[in-house]
């Protein structure tokens, strides 16, 4: 048996991955372009003995990735070496390189394989079944000598007999988009229009775009209680906010903090990441330090984080929120924090060695304080000063740490529908304590009639990056 590549420059992707990262880091890693067809593209391997299928949304992808599973010993199915959903209903596969097969022994291939392969057949035809009763749009088995290939050893394998029926489902999405939104849910279809469509196309990108804002529209003007109701259901664990896509806006820092980051931890010996969430940003990172460790206090995203950092030899250290950093004295040369809970400085300096440095971004004041407001009240004069740049700034100098750099940015956040709002209040507690959709219904209706009348309700974020180093 062929030795398994080395597929460690996909150890940090996961469904909050989005593809074109994924595309991204294996474009840098040496994969190059391969082919592409209606539904996906395929990049090479450096060594061109494997493949990954990229596709920017796939509902039959996880049936497919199954088959090649459930049938791998059949040996009549491509080697699949790893799947991830991705982030918005994309799907990576990656599998052993294939060749093609002359069209005639394609075809009985196709046409014998029942008889003789019963137990790749009874694979098939199981999951396809189970594929057709759960999934809107999906079609008999694609017959098409194209989807027979050969692998490496020699032998004949079925790959991808299972598709969506795409012109259907796409003459849903145009002519009947109220079904459509309904049907498939936001998180499943959020790059429906970025499909290659190679074989079938071209698809005008104008053309393109027009659908994309016909189903954001539709989507936009279901009833507030559905939005909600849709909203107090979906998974807020991590720190991944792929499911605000087409939802809601936020200007990002000009200074590009997940580049910042992703330089030191690269340089560093010894690090910790606090507050790390589900290892999300850190995990974009093509490298880590040596050392490297995060600290998290919310068990779901502590756990996210072992499974996404864990792999690349991350210590992942589930603490008490407010509990002291769990690294010796003097120990570490670089801290990092993305929007921490509550900086304690004594502890960031205590942790770190001399020369070491404190880089981080952290949320300022009176952040998203319109919706704040909006939907809990008015706030305090203390609570608008609360996180100011340069009282953090005096802290960190109290603590024994130079200030060595500190920048501000007040950007601009919109929320095109109520379900935008609950989940992002869900997603961060701290904004409105005791928050829940049955205590705060009323002004969720409120706000939900502001962004009906104006097309968005508008908030603004405040973030500072602070560079510290410990003399």
């Amino acid at each position: 048996m062929p030795a398994l590549p080395d597929l460690t420059v996909l150890d940090p992707v996961g469904p909050a991955t989005r593809w074109r990262e994924v595309e991204r880091r294996l474009l840098e890693d040496g994969w190059t372009p391969c082919g592409a067809g209606d539904w996906a593209f395929a990049l090479a391997s450096p060594d061109g003995g494997t493949v990954a299928r990229i596709s920017p949304f796939d509902p039959m992808g996880p049936w497919t990735a199954r088959l090649y599973t459930e049938a791998a010993t059949t040996g009549r199915v491509p080697r699949l070496h790893l799947h991830r959903r991705l982030a918005g209903g994309a799907d990576l596969q990656v599998m052993e390189r294939l060749d093609p097969v002359p069209e005639a022994e394609a075809a009985a291939f196709l046409a014998g394989f029942r008889e003789r392969h019963p137990a790749l057949a009874e694979v098939v035809d199981r999951v396809h079944a189970e594929a057709r009763e759960q999934l809107p749009w999906c079609g008999p088995l694609d017959t098409n000598p194209s989807n027979v290939m050969r692998s490496a050893g020699g032998d004949l394998v079925m790959i991808d007999p299972y598709y969506a029926d795409g012109p259907a489902l796409y003459a849903a999405a145009a002519q009947e988009p109220d079904r459509f939104v309904r049907t498939l849910p936001p998180e499943a279809r959020q790059h429906l229009t970025e499909i290659p469509l190679d074989c079938s196309g071209p698809w005008p990108q104008e053309e393109r775009d027009a659908l994309a804002a016909r189903v954001r529209q539709e989507d936009r003007a279901r009833p507030a209680e559905e939005l909600i109701a849709e909203a107090a259901a979906a998974d807020v664990s991590g720190w991944g906010f792929t499911w605000l896509e087409g939802r809601a806006t936020e200007e990002r820092p000009p200074w590009r903090y997940s580049r910042l980051l992703a330089e030191a931890v690269g340089a560093a010996g010894v690090a910790v990441d606090l507050d790390t969430g589900g290892g999300e940003v850190l995990g974009e990172g093509p490298r880590l330090a040596r050392e490297q460790h995060v600290t998290e206090s919310w068990a779901p995203n502590a756990a996210l984080a072992r499974e996404r950092l864990g792999p690349r030899g991350v210590t992942v250290h589930e603490i008490a929120p407010g509990a002291p950093i769990p690294l010796p004295d003097a120990s570490a040369d670089l801290v990092t924090a993305r929007h921490p809970v509550t900086p304690d400085f004594e502890e960031i300096a205590r942790v770190l060695a001399a020369g070491g440095e404190y880089l981080a971004q952290h949320v300022g004041p009176t952040s998203a304080f319109e919706l704040i407001e909006a939907v809990h009240g008015p706030t305090t004069a203390e609570q608008r000063r609360g996180r100011h740049p340069e009282d953090e700034a005096a802290r960190a100098r109290e603590a024994g740490l130079e200030v060595v750099e500190l920048r501000t940015a007040r950007l601009r956040m919109t929320f095109h529908d109520i379900g935008a709002v609950v989940w992002i209040l869900r997603k961060c507690p701290w904004w409105v304590p005791g928050f829940s959709v049955d205590t705060h219904r009323a002004p969720l209706l409120e706000v939900d009639r502001i962004i009906r009348r104006d097309g968005a309700f508008v908030a603004h974020s405040t973030r500072h990056l602070i560079r510290a180093r410990r003399p």
